[in-house]
């Protein structure tokens, strides 16, 4: 491939994709409503519409664009700012709109459960005993089965 045929438009120029954001930041986690438009506008298909826990409408629109591209594995998309704001969408999560904040949540726990499962591993790298702290290692297990983002209905 040459130079030319990689080439980023001007209009990406290090000037940020999104603009004039408010100075909302507090400081404190609130849910945020994010419309995006993606590839199917092509094709007359709705938007996706996502609730994310963050402290800014930045950092919501960060979040729920990530997700979306990943889970659609297509960049073509953007949030549509008329249809996003903090606060709840009307009508019930599943058809009419996508909570993402128990999949946040999720994902932190098991963040939070992989630095615990290092520390013990260390601990017990350090010990050299040869013996994995049993009890604390089996806690780790149950609440790692707990985190498989099934719900308490499909267990």
């Amino acid at each position: 491939m040459s130079k030319m045929d990689i080439q980023t438009p001007e209009r990406f120029g290090g000037e940020p994709l999104y603009g004039n954001f408010p100075l909302d930041y507090r400081q404190r986690e609130r849910p945020f409503t994010v419309t995006i438009a993606d590839a199917g506008r092509y094709h007359s298909e709705r938007p996706s519409k996502y609730v994310v826990d963050a402290c800014s409408t930045e950092k919501a629109w960060a979040k729920a664009l990530a997700w979306h591209m990943e889970a659609e594995e297509n960049i073509d998309c953007y949030v549509l700012d008329e249809e996003s704001f903090e606060g709840l969408p009307d009508g019930a999560p599943g058809f009419q709109w996508n909570d993402l904040r128990p999949e946040y949540k999720r994902q932190r726990d098991l963040d939070d459960l992989a630095d615990q499962a290092a520390e013990l591993l260390r601990q017990h790298e350090e010990d050299g005993t040869g013996h994995m702290h049993e009890g604390a290692a089996w806690a780790m297990v149950r609440e790692l089965a707990g985190l498989d983002g099934r719900t308490d209905e499909g267990r």
